[in-house]
C-alpha cells in the first residue's frame, strides 16, 4: 500500500527554473456563500418583476410576462437552492477532497524533511473544511523526540492552510502493504500483523 495518493503530483516552474507546487485555495466561507446567493437571487427575482412591470405599463397585452417570469425565477431559485444543500450534504458525509488539493499536500509532506518519506495522503471534508490524514515513514533509528518533533511541525505546516480543520500525521519506520485500519476491524489480520508478535511471544514468565 506504499506511497497512497488519490491523483498524480502537478508541478510548475518559477521565474528563477525551480520547481514548485501550484497552491490553490478550496475553502470557501458556506455562510458567506450562502448570503451571495442570497442576495444574488432577491437582485435577479427584483431585475425580472421589474422588468415585467415595465413591459406590462408599455403594453397592456404583455401582461402574460409577470407570471411567466416569476414562474422562471421560482425554478430557478428552487434548482440553485438544491444544488447548494446536495454540496452540503455531500460535505457534512466526508466527501474526498479534490486531487489537486490531495497532490499539494503530498508535495508539502514530501518536501518537508529529507529523511521523510510519504506513504499515505488522505484528505474529505469535515464540514465546509478539510480533515487530512497523513502517513510517513521515517528511519528505524530516529530518535523518539525527534520523529515527534518533525510529526508536529509537519502537522502546524498542514494545519496552517485556510482550508485545513485538523491534521493527524501518522509516524512509522517502514511502508505498510495493507491497510492498518481494515487490519484492526479483522481479528484474524490483526493476529497476523500485530506489532512486536515474535517479540511477545518470546516472553516467558
Amino acid at each position: 500500500m506504499g506511497h497512497v495518493r488519490v491523483a498524480e503530483r502537478r508541478s510548475s516552474t518559477d521565474n528563477n527554473g525551480n520547481v514548485t507546487s501550484p497552491r490553490h485555495e478550496y475553502y470557501v466561507d458556506s455562510t458567506l456563500e450562502a448570503l451571495a446567493q442570497d442576495h444574488s437571487n432577491d437582485c435577479l427575482s427584483n431585475a425580472v418583476a421589474a422588468i415585467a412591470l415595465l413591459c406590462t405599463l408599455s403594453n397592456e397585452h404583455l401582461w402574460i410576462l409577470d407570471p411567466i417570469g416569476a414562474i422562471i425565477i421560482s425554478l430557478y431559485i428552487i434548482f440553485s437552492w438544491y444544488s447548494t444543500g446536495k454540496e452540503q450534504i455531500e460535505q457534512l458525509t466526508g466527501k474526498a477532497a479534490p486531487s489537486e488539493f490531495i497532490d499539494e499536500l503530498y508535495e508539502t509532506a514530501e518536501n518537508f524533511d529529507p529523511k521523510m518519506e510519504v506513504d499515505v495522503v488522505r484528505a474529505y471534508h469535515f464540514g465546509p473544511k478539510f480533515l487530512v490524514e497523513l502517513e510517513v515513514v521515517l528511519p528505524r533509528d530516529t530518535l523518539l523526540f525527534e520523529s515527534h518533533d518533525l510529526g508536529m511541525e509537519l502537522q502546524y505546516e498542514i494545519e496552517a492552510r485556510e482550508e485545513v480543520e485538523r491534521c493527524f500525521v501518522h509516524i512509522d519506520y517502514e511502508s505498510r502493504p495493507y491497510d492498518e485500519h481494515v487490519v484492526s476491524k479483522v481479528p484474524e489480520l490483526r493476529e497476523r500483523y500485530r506489532p512486536y508478535k515474535s517479540s511477545n511471544s518470546a516472553v516467558s514468565i
